[in-house]
């Protein structure tokens, strides 16, 4: 089994906003419960993206609104 991929505040809080939980980011990353769901979320997210090949397209609306995600 590959290593677990240690997960950050910043890649919990991306986790939060890319699935559009509702409610205070501060409240889901400060509850143990939401917090957990969305480390695995994000380390889930962190394995695929590892394993994808790096897209070298944006669109013109991902880079006028300069979102690097």
């Amino acid at each position: 089994m590959a290593a677990r991929i240690p997960v950050t505040d910043a890649m919990v809080a991306r986790e939060f906003r890319l699935q559009r939980v509702p409610g205070s980011a501060v409240d889901a990353i400060t509850n143990p419960l939401i917090r957990r769901c969305l480390a695995l979320g994000a380390e889930a997210r962190a394995a695929r993206e590892q394993a994808a090949p790096p897209l070298s397209h944006r669109d013109a609306k991902s880079r006028a609104a300069n979102d690097n995600d």
